[in-house]
């Protein structure tokens, strides 16, 4: 189920970088996806309108998409 998982997400990710760059200001409706040092996914967090409010860790290294990721 994990697998699926990353190879959903990164369908939406390849399909949320070509929408165009994500601010990072308040009104943003952005989902914040969370790498590890070795560059693999470990967590993501989106608003609740989404349906899923996320899973997994929170780093110090992460990408901004426009949207729902999930």
């Amino acid at each position: 189920m994990h697998r699926f998982k990353l190879i959903v997400l990164g369908t939406l990710l390849a399909m949320s970088a070509g929408a165009g760059a994500a601010s990072s200001s308040a009104g943003c409706f952005c989902s914040v996806v969370y790498y590890n040092d070795a560059g693999t996914v470990v967590g993501i967090r989106q608003p609740a309108a989404c349906g899923d409010p996320g899973w997994g860790v929170v780093t110090n290294k992460s990408k901004v998409y426009a949207g729902c990721v999930m």
